[in-house]
């Protein structure tokens, strides 16, 4: 229906002057089958000269010269693309359709005339013309690929027109300044823009290129972050097989640590490294005999020894795994003290990493408050009047207040991990691989 409304317009409104001159008809024609053979394909469509030159037509010949110049140009393109026949039909019924319209449009505007003024409205009308008839064929040619495939046109609008829309501004100003310039210079004015049009052509494929390269840099990192991800989970979910205690220690570690380093403002990226550390703070213990890692009353010094290399053992494995220097820095730290007395650098106040003091906080207090192989559970409000006592020796003050407020004040289920929870930390770990570039620099 529309390719014979069209048509039929086409018709009533052609006159023999439409046609003249017939150079400049020729060389529109040119430019359009050139620029058709070195169009950009972006998403579902291709973009390119051949646009211009059906505008130009539009605006200094008329409907039936554009029509003719859109349509074989498609056609030729088709016979090299090979494109399917109901494809095929769909790209005549939209180049017929927008560059019959466009035209009609341009004519019922008028000539303004030579004048200064007057080409200051001419160019005004092209611009405007030549946008919306090319948005007119994007909405003719992409509508009836997304009716074909059951996609949202909306989302193609988004996700193909937008991205290129610098371009059909550009393209409509390089129209306007050209019917303007061709007033006074004629064909000189053609040949001038089919250079810059092709030029430009290699910078928008150039552009486009840089885009499908970053998209693709872009799904490899977040396929390598899923990667990391699901190594650590099977760690953990390793280590939860041979010593549960210490696995579910670790889940409530991470989580008491993580919202410690919210309440006391750090930035996103920060709580999820500390996050991720406190899920792998112990996995040094991993490398332990069986006795050890059990635990007993009955501990050697050797045992000790051992139990204090964890931090060192624990940093090496998380080293390994690439881009998590930052969460092995903080593993390797987090039974330094502020006084210098703890292991294994002996360092002391912030010499100790700003993270590895938050992890700390969370450590002691799940240590003294849950059922380990160490020391009989302590009442909460006991452990954290012990928090305070050792703040300042063993502990950073700042965080060991931040993390008592937020117990008092958040109504968080401070508790030792129980399996659920366990679980909960680790799907949770998994799912931030689409956001772990926040853990690698």
């Amino acid at each position: 229906m529309l390719l014979a409304i069209a048509f039929a317009a086409a018709v009533v409104d052609s006159r023999a002057e439409d046609w003249e001159p017939s150079s400049l008809f020729v060389a529109l024609l040119v430019l359009a089958l050139a620029g058709q053979f070195l169009s950009v394909r972006t998403g579902k469509v291709q973009i390119g000269p051949a646009f211009i030159a059906i505008a130009l037509a539009m605006a200094l010949l008329g409907p039936a010269p554009a029509a003719v110049i859109a349509v074989t140009a498609v056609l030729a393109w088709s016979l090299k693309a090979r494109t399917r026949p109901a494809l095929l039909f769909n790209n005549v019924v939209a180049l017929t359709t927008y560059s019959v319209a466009g035209a009609l449009l341009f004519k019922a505007l008028g000539d303004p005339g030579a004048e200064t003024e007057a080409q200051l409205s001419t160019a005004a009308i092209v611009f405007a013309v030549s946008i919306a008839a090319n948005f007119l064929n994007f909405l003719l040619v992409v509508g009836y690929l997304c009716l074909h495939d059951g996609t949202s046109l909306r989302a193609a609008i988004r996700g193909i027109y937008v991205p290129v829309l610098s371009w059909e501004v550009a393209m409509g100003a390089l129209t306007a300044a050209t019917v303007v310039a061709y007033q006074d210079v004629g064909l000189v004015a053609v040949g001038i823009v089919a250079v810059i049009v092709l030029s430009y052509r290699h910078l928008l494929r150039a552009a486009i290129d840089a885009q499908a390269q970053r998209d693709q840099l872009r799904n490899q990192v977040d396929e390598l972050d899923a990667l990391h991800h699901g190594v650590l989970r099977v760690l953990l979910e390793t280590l939860a097989m041979r010593d549960r205690m210490t696995a579910r220690h670790s889940a409530a570690v991470a989580r008491f640590a993580k919202a410690t380093a919210a309440a006391a403002g750090l930035s996103p990226r920060e709580q999820e490294l500390v996050h991720a550390a406190g899920l792998l703070h112990d996995i040094g213990k991993f490398t332990f005999p069986d006795d050890t890692l059990a635990g007993s009353s009955h501990l050697t010094e050797a045992d000790w020894a051992l139990i204090r290399s964890h931090p060192q053992r624990g940093s090496e494995i998380v080293g390994r795994v690439r881009g998590y220097a930052d969460v092995a820095e903080i593993v390797l730290s987090h039974h330094e003290r502020i006084d210098g007395r703890g292991y294994p650098r002996g360092l002391a106040g912030n010499e100790i990493p700003l993270l590895a003091r938050v992890l700390a906080v969370a450590d002691c207090f799940d240590v003294m408050t849950a059922h380990d192989s160490y020391r009989r559970p302590m009442p909460v409000p006991e452990a954290l009047g012990e928090l305070r006592r050792v703040a300042g020796t063993q502990l950073d003050e700042r965080f060991v207040e931040v993390f008592i407020g937020v117990i008092d004040g958040s109504g968080l289920d401070f508790r030792h991990a129980d399996d659920e929870i366990l679980e909960t930390e680790l799907t949770t770990r998994a799912s931030h691989g689409s956001r772990a570039g926040s853990l690698r620099r």
